[in-house]
Formats: C-alpha cells, sequence, structure tokens
C-alpha cells in the first residue's frame, strides 16, 4: 500500500464533559481549554493520524470522527507499520514530527517509538476501562487484527486447515506471506511461527517457492485475483474482500489465528484536545461500531469475523519485543 494523505471536510460532535472534567485535571495550567470544554464545547482544530490501516479502513474512521465532530478535521497517512516507524523516527531526528496519534498494527513497534521518547506516556480517558492485556506502557489498543490463511475459492488444491500446511509440497508456488519489515500483523506472524515451527518452517516456505510480500493487503488481493491460491493476511483484509464478493475463502488455523492488538498513542507534546477527542471516540461504542463495520475486532463487544469457537494464539509481547531485531534479520536472512 502506497502511503496517502488524506483530509476530509468537517462535520458534527458534542464532547462529553466527563472527558472535559478529566482534560481540567490533567491539565490545570489550561482553565480556559478546561472552561470551554465543561460548557460542552466541541474541540476545534485538524488532528492528524499515522495509520497502518487500509487507505479504506482509514477514511471510514476519519469521515465517522468528523461526523461526530463538528469542528474537527481529520488528517490520516497510511502505510504500513514499519514505513511508519521509519517516517516518525526521521521526523523526530529533524525534531518536526507530522503527526499527532498514530495508530498501528505491532505492539512491538510501539513499545520501540516510546523507547525512543517519541510517544507520550498520556492515555486516553475512555481507555481506563479497558483490561490491561489491551494495553501497553504507553499505548493502548484501539482494535484487534486476527492472522489468517485466505485460499481462492477456484482451486483445485485442498484447503490448508493449518498454518503447518502451507509448508507442505502441495502449495510450491502458491503461497504468500506479508513482509514483517513493512506489515505489523506479519511481525507477529513470523515471531509465533519461529516459537513454534523455528525457522525451518520459514526455510521450508522458501524452498517452496512462497513469495513475500510487503503488505498483507496486497497478499489478499493475489489470492483473490488468483495470482497464487493461498496467503497469510489478516481479518480485516479478509472481510473487506469477502463484503465485496471476492472468491476467497478464510480459514480460521487450527493451532490458532494470531491476535495482534491495534496499538493508539499520542505523539508526546501533541496531545491536543481534538486528538484526545479522537482518541476517546474511537474507544467509545460509537467508535468500537465504526472499527466492527470495517472489518477490524473491536476491543469493546462483539467482534464480525471471529468464528465462535475459534482457536485463537496469544504474542508474548514483551519476548517479542526484545528478539524483534533478530526475528527481521533472520527473517531477511531466509528470503533475500
Amino acid at each position: 500500500m502506497l502511503m496517502k494523505g488524506l483530509s476530509v471536510a468537517a462535520a458534527a460532535v458534542v464532547v462529553a464533559a466527563g472527558v472535559a472534567a478529566w482534560h481540567a485535571e490533567q491539565h490545570p495550567h489550561a482553565p480556559a481549554e478546561a472552561a470551554a470544554s465543561a460548557q460542552g464545547a466541541k474541540p476545534a482544530g485538524t488532528v492528524t493520524v499515522y495509520a497502518a490501516l487500509t487507505q479504506q479502513n482509514a477514511q471510514a474512521l476519519a469521515k465517522a470522527f468528523e461526523a461526530y465532530d463538528p469542528a474537527a478535521r481529520v488528517q490520516v497517512v497510511t502505510t504500513g507499520t514499519g514505513a511508519l516507524v521509519t517516517r516518525l523516527e526521521s521526523e523526530a531526528k529533524a525534531h518536526a514530527i507530522g503527526a499527532d496519534v498514530v495508530l498501528l498494527a505491532d505492539p512491538t513497534a510501539a513499545d520501540a517509538l516510546a523507547a525512543l521518547g517519541i510517544l507520550s506516556p498520556e492515555k486516553p480517558s475512555a481507555a481506563s476501562h479497558l483490561p490491561i492485556s489491551d494495553q501497553g506502557a504507553d499505548w493502548v489498543g484501539a482494535y484487534v487484527f486476527h492472522d489468517v490463511i485466505v485460499y481462492h475459492k477456484g482451486m483445485s488444491l485442498p484447503v490448508p486447515r493449518t498454518w503447518r500446511d502451507l509448508t507442505s509440497a502441495a502449495y510450491k508456488g502458491e503461497v504468500e506471506i506479508g513482509d514483517p519489515s513493512y506489515s505489523g500483523t506479519t511481525m507477529a506472524f513470523v515471531g509465533m511461527m519461529e516459537s513454534r515451527y523455528g525457522w525451518k518452517y520459514f526455510e521450508t516456505l522458501k524452498q517452496n517457492g512462497a513469495a513475500v510480500q510487503s503488505s498483507v493487503k496486497t497478499v489478499a488481493d493475489d489470492v483473490a485475483s488468483g495470482k497464487v491460491d493461498v496467503g497469510m493476511t489478516n481479518d480485516s483484509a479478509a472481510f473487506t474482500l469477502v463484503k465485496q464478493g471476492s472468491p476467497i475463502g478464510v480459514v480460521w488455523p487450527q493451532d490458532g489465528a494470531i491476535v495482534v492488538p491495534g496499538p493508539l498513542a499520542f505523539v508526546k507534546g501533541h496531545e491536543t484536545p481534538v486528538a484526545k477527542a479522537f482518541a476517546n471516540w474511537l474507544l467509545s461504542p460509537s467508535g468500537q461500531k465504526v472499527v466492527a463495520s470495517v472489518g477490524l475486532s473491536p476491543v469493546i463487544g462483539a467482534s464480525p469475523t471471529v468464528p465462535k469457537g475459534a482457536a485463537l494464539m496469544q504474542v508474548p509481547w514483551a519476548k517479542l519485543e526484545r528478539n524483534r531485531a533478530n526475528i527481521l534479520h533472520q527473517f531477511a536472512q531466509i528470503f533475500r
């Protein structure tokens, strides 16, 4: 997915007095802001969001928030997590970070940005009702991705049922996966497959002619078009294609779909009223309803994509974060 800047026209919102009161408590030196919020004033201005989402999903969130907030304007830059991290690091060195809010697809990347002092330790007030499992030191999960298998419904091959099935010679030259240096959800996939099956898993994939695409959206599109028969992607990309009537099937692997929280964080020094309003809206029931409508699993409420009884693989994020550099290096060595 190429980087794109989006600007969406303004629309309507009323900010809850509870959020305003929290602002006043956290910012005692900003009485004018707190007083205005307490009276139900709308947070005016522009919030810039760097998002590891498809353009379509990012635009849906932006439009929905602007429909909720009459005084706000949302600008969104969309690309993969790896590219966003690189951009933020470069902007930080130039003392010119453009983002106010970041939405990633890899908790280890959020932790890395926090370690560099790019992310703010402040969290949205709405995060207080979320479980600790959906939060990091400097981020909170805004939604959840699940790594799954997709296949072309017209293929003559057997439908894979597990992640290990992808290494079978039956799928030689017919498998695509993402690139963990670009795709945050693929980082989780590579870390968990290496932990469970060893690097031999990826060596076998390579020997069988598996191809690497930067974006898991590209993988899903290639399967839908029939370029390849099978691929690793996430449920959001798959859900979008299913809604469009694409000829793909989705497999929730018996050895576990991989659960990947999508971290939301403020950029340090950019904790503006409109940035906070956007974050709190995204974690609200109305925001989570929009999240579910685009095929992302909400952190609040039922998911539209996860089947009842699906096996789920939980990721030890602290361990994965410690091994992140080595995982990226080893993967690159295999698929160079």
